[in-house]
């Protein structure tokens, strides 16, 4: 069992965030059974499988078996596999560019296993940090209802980058999944040379009038389950017209007194982006200011909606590599 599912299958490292290959094992008697207690992926433990041991050219290079995850689809699957002491959460412990790494690394169905074992939301991020090649692999591999669900996680800018990496034959069957309107912004955002900042704007930020109160916008946050990357800033705008009057850090927020209206708070004029700015416009405002979101607005200064630092800086780190 050991030879067939262990040896010479190719691992993730989870301290040491490499992929590396089962070359022997390390085996204890305990109570007359034998326990297995470590991996060796050192080129020591090849040689001992083919007689050699007595050549050492380097160090035993040991992993605990309870660090060690199988990446095999066959070997998650079949009745007569080594169990496991840890279950593959260990994945999500992981930064996620050091997870894309690791996929960009592995191939076929090793892989796929990897990929398919992280949720949704984690999928989508490490999907989105990986260079074009990996990403393409991991796309035509997904079930549709699975790739639904990784879609859904991104952004309309993120899908954009992601599916102008990937064949026309698959970028269509990856439209079809989407809603209507979120389908045709990123056929747009493809297609155009010089797309702008009203296409790649999200409408999921926070604005409240200027007579709020600070207590009262904080509780309102907590009761909203927003996502995290929506809540960095909360802009104060003039109801009827929705003129952009001023922005507040959430950090000043959650540091000022319940009764302290955001008015008192806000820092004005607000750094902003004109809704006909295109990709360029934007990515010198993010460099510049390094702001995680930027409020976009129309000729009146009305706002409109925002865009997010790693819908533009990151595409722009996808697109280099492609």
């Amino acid at each position: 069992m050991l030879n067939e599912h262990l040896m010479g299958r190719t691992i993730l490292d989870m301290d040491g965030r490499r992929v590396e290959v089962v070359n022997d094992v390390h085996l204890l008697l305990s109570k007359n059974r034998m326990a297995l207690v470590h991996v060796d992926v050192s080129f020591n433990g090849f040689l001992r499988k083919w007689g050699l041991g007595w050549l050492t050219w380097v160090k035993d290079q040991y992993i605990s078996w309870r660090y060690v995850q199988p990446l095999s689809l066959e070997d998650v699957g079949t009745s007569d596999s080594v169990s496991l002491s840890v279950t593959r959460k260990r994945l999500h412990e992981l930064p996620v560019e050091d997870l894309a790494d690791a996929l960009e690394q592995l191939t076929g169905e090793e892989q796929q296993a990897v990929f398919s074992a992280l949720d949704s939301e984690t999928a989508a991020e490490a999907l989105v940090e990986a260079e074009p090649r990996a990403q393409r692999q991991l796309i035509a591999t997904l079930r549709r209802e699975r790739a639904r669900t990784i879609l859904s996680e991104l952004s309309v800018p993120q899908l954009a980058d992601l599916l102008s990496v990937l064949p026309h034959h698959d970028q269509t069957k990856m439209l079809e999944l989407l809603p209507g309107p979120e389908a045709q912004r990123i056929k747009t955002i493809i297609t155009q040379r010089e797309v702008n900042a009203r296409a790649l704007m999200s409408l999921d930020y926070i604005a409240v009038p200027r007579e709020a109160r600070a207590g009262q916008v904080l509780r309102d946050i907590r009761v909203s389950k927003r996502e995290h990357d929506t809540i960095s800033y909360v802009y104060v705008i003039a109801p009827d017209t929705r003129l952009l009057l001023g922005v507040v850090d959430l950090r000043d927020l959650v540091l000022a007194s319940d009764d302290t209206g955001l008015g008192d708070l806000m820092v004005s004029p607000v750094v902003s982006a004109q809704e006909d700015d295109v990709r360029e416009d934007l990515e010198e405002l993010f460099a510049k200011y390094h702001y995680r979101l930027v409020p976009v607005v129309d000729a009146h200064d009305s706002l409109l909606g925002v865009v997010r630092y790693k819908d533009i800086m990151s595409g722009l780190t996808t697109r280099a590599r492609t």
